[in-house]
């Protein structure tokens, strides 16, 4: 009777834990009350319709992309049935911008700064044709790239340069082979909201390469400034490149003590392609340029590379709780804020209205150019400032009879969710929903808390689920 007993009260708990952990807002949406209130206000509607007043306009597609319980307009004056019918209201979210919203977007940089950095492009450029052995670098060619991805690897799949996307879009894919894994990565790089209208590129992009020697790469790269999506959309490609070629992962077996050195070099390469790439091809790399992160493993073995605040979360189904987590680089993280300021560089903070603080890095004494973040690829004009292109490496074993998973993801995720609640609420519903659903109400979920802490300004949102098997 005394062990029926634990057992009851092991299952309430059980149950009560369940019930108190995170969840998904969006979830809220679905539920069976929801349901019912959207039927009342339907039933309603109908009755409204088979009234005779001609004064009033019942629109009955008011509850599309809405919730049930809350307000609605009317429309009071001549009804006319014979109008045109207009296109069905789009369910992407509000393209309007608020006046606070650069406060997490790219710094506005004056004329006197946008000048200073124009003349150290122009500078770079003057170096790079003489050949300083500082600059100068052979840049991969977009064919080389090409080749290595369609006969050098098992499998290849990345985002490609999209033109014409409105806010919520999914980037579209190219893709090369296959990538043997079961269950796949699960992959979605939506673009974000940046104002009425919004034309600009997504600044996203990802990667995922598996090598002829079992090992899988990741990559989750988020780009910043006016050519921050080309530095992301080149560098998710070179980093496993310069993995392949320079890395030894091109051959059936490798050291896995070189690991971490490769992964470094593919980074710092990486730089050096990005710099060259720019004074090529004509764009400007003094302040544009991409956080990253990305995952490489095999069995129970993974190791992560880092710069900025992309994240990698490593979890398991069975504990739903947070097992290894990556390191952000912010302005004031301490390591990182006294080697900007031992370098030339420094740490600004603004206070806004409702509590938040910003860090920003500045050259010393400039007004430029503003990086919220420590580690960057790209962004050539604090290089000599303290912020570094040099990936911080851990490596992390897991144990795969607990289901272990990883979630890889641009700040768009992680500025407002932080890594417990992600990982938690993600072990939960992969066994309820499956991978699929669960990334699509993870991406649903961030953009959520953009709108309430941001209003109509969202980020660019995108993640990557691994699944250890």
């Amino acid at each position: 009777l005394a062990q029926a007993f634990c057992q009851v009260r092991v299952r309430i708990a059980e149950a009560m834990a369940d019930a108190l952990s995170p969840r998904f807002e969006s979830d809220k949406e679905d539920n069976a009350e929801e349901k019912s209130r959207k039927k009342l206000v339907m039933d309603g509607l109908d009755a409204a319709a088979k009234w005779d007043a001609t004064g009033v306009d019942v629109d009955k597609r008011m509850l599309d992309g809405r919730k049930a319980n809350r307000g609605f307009t009317m429309s009071v004056g001549m009804a006319r049935p014979d109008a045109e019918v207009a296109p069905l209201r789009s369910d992407k979210r509000a393209q309007t911008m608020p006046a606070t919203s650069t406060r997490r977007g790219d710094m506005m940089l004056n004329e006197e700064a946008l000048k200073k950095l124009e003349d150290m492009q122009k500078t770079l450029k003057a170096r790079f044709r003489r050949g300083s052995v500082n600059v100068c670098f052979t840049v991969i060619p977009d064919e080389t790239l090409e080749d290595a991805f369609k006969t050098q690897v098992v499998g290849h799949v990345r985002g490609q340069m999209t033109e014409g996307q409105s806010p919520g879009d999914e980037r579209e894919r190219v893709s090369y082979g296959t990538i043997p894994l079961d269950p796949l990565p699960i992959i979605h790089c939506q673009k974000g909201s940046k104002g009425f209208r919004d034309t600009t590129p997504n600044q996203d992009n990802f990667s995922v390469t598996h090598f002829k020697n079992g090992y899988t790469l990741a990559c989750a790269f988020d780009g910043h400034g006016p050519f921050g999506h080309i530095v992301s959309t080149r560098t998710v490609q070179t980093v496993p490149w310069y993995l392949l070629i320079e890395g030894g992962f091109s051959e059936t077996t490798i050291d896995e003590a070189s690991i971490e050195s490769a992964l470094i070099n593919a980074f710092e390469k990486a730089q050096k392609d990005i710099v060259a790439h720019s004074l090529e091809n004509g764009w400007d790399v003094q302040a544009s340029g991409s956080t990253a992160v990305a995952a490489l493993w095999k069995g129970n073995k993974v190791w992560t590379a880092n710069c900025g605040d992309s994240r990698c979360a490593i979890g398991t189904e069975t504990e739903k709780k947070v097992t290894f987590e990556t390191e952000d680089h912010k302005p004031t993280t301490e390591g990182e804020k006294l080697r900007i300021e031992a370098a030339g560089g420094e740490v600004r903070s603004q206070t806004y209205p409702d509590g938040w603080v910003n860090h920003r890095i500045f050259i010393k004494g400039e007004d430029y150019p503003g990086l919220c973040m420590a580690r960057t690829l790209g962004d050539q004009s604090v290089k000599d400032y303290g912020v570094i292109a040099t990936p911080e490496v851990k490596l992390a074993e897991v144990d795969l009879d607990k289901k272990p998973f990883f979630i890889l993801a641009s700040d768009g995720v992680w500025e407002f969710l932080d890594s417990q609640f992600v990982i938690k609420a993600v072990a939960k519903k992969i066994q309820s929903d499956g991978p699929s659903k669960t990334l699509e109400k993870l991406q649903r979920e961030a953009k959520k808390r953009w709108k309430q802490e941001e209003g109509d300004y969202c980020d660019d949102i995108t993640s990557i689920l691994v699944q250890l098997r």
